[in-house]
């Protein structure tokens, strides 16, 4: 009889545990924007990560949430080093990094007067060779 009640937990724990993390699994795209993590594979960028307390944003990336912009022609997700030359951003060091859920960490850049006590407002993610996504301070310095 005993064994009948442990064979009953064990159904009923192994089922809550499949809901949950199937939930989870479902809530994934909110939890990596919430938390600033990368989702495996393209359009996985988090719209919002954080770096020394301060909150960044690119509302052109959403880590497949569904509800960003799709139109990237006023946002453009990948900027080329000329670019960032061109805002006056030159030359970067790296300052930190974002993990990516069952991947690699992306490298988070910032131009070189990052380590000083100045608030840094734009940091931009090193997507690939040559392609720095930007993210922009949210609310003010």
């Amino acid at each position: 009889m005993l064994k009948k009640y442990q064979f009953l937990w064990v159904i009923i724990l192994g089922g809550s545990l499949a809901v949950v993390l199937g939930l989870s699994w479902l809530e994934l795209p909110w939890m990596a924007n919430h938390f600033g993590f990368a989702l495996p594979g393209q359009g996985g960028l988090p719209y919002r990560i954080t770096y020394a307390t301060r909150t960044y944003v690119n509302h052109a990336t959403c880590a497949h949430a569904g509800w960003c912009q799709t139109d990237t022609q006023s946002n453009p997700l990948c900027w080329k080093e000329a670019d960032i030359r061109q805002h006056d951003n030159w030359p970067l060091i790296r300052i930190g990094t974002i993990t990516t859920l069952f991947g690699s960490p992306y490298s988070l850049i910032a131009k070189s007067n990052a380590s000083s006590k100045r608030t840094v407002i734009v940091i931009y993610l090193v997507f690939d060779t040559n392609c720095y996504v930007p993210y922009a301070l949210e609310g003010g310095p």
